[in-house]
């Protein structure tokens, strides 16, 4: 079984090969680090081989691009997260009263994700495959 980066590249992986080029071109998702070299909507089409830009607006309207969406904007939580902490760590930091109270609020939701990720892996590692 292959191993993913994360739960987008798992995703992706599960695509056609055209929807993903397009899905990479619409968010500007590197490839192995690398950017798309099309710059347009154009550009991706002929390069993956659509001709009619249609295609990709009747894609949009399904679940499996709204869920694609869902898990990018996921992924990209962390780092937002990330960036706020940072921000109001830093005026908690100065002796904004309000900004210890968010970081308090932070940390405590921090660590309950953290317990929650510890029990999924857990739930993982005694599943025994077995279905009754």
């Amino acid at each position: 079984m292959a191993r993913y980066r994360n739960d987008l590249e798992e995703a992706l992986s599960k695509i056609s090969e055209k929807k993903r080029k397009y899905f990479r071109f619409k968010f500007n998702i590197p490839f192995q680090g690398r950017p798309m070299k099309q710059t347009t909507l154009e550009e991706i089409c002929k390069y993956i081989g659509v001709r009619n830009l249609q295609y990709f607006d009747d894609w949009e309207a399904t679940d499996e691009y709204k869920n694609l969406v869902n898990i990018y904007l996921n992924s990209k939580t962390a780092n937002d997260l990330l960036e706020i902490y940072n921000s109001v760590s830093e005026k908690a930091k100065q002796g904004d009263a309000k900004a210890i109270d968010t970081l308090l609020k932070l940390q405590k939701e921090i660590q309950a994700n953290i317990k929650s990720a510890k029990r999924k892996e857990k739930d993982i590692a005694d599943d025994d495959g077995l279905e009754l």
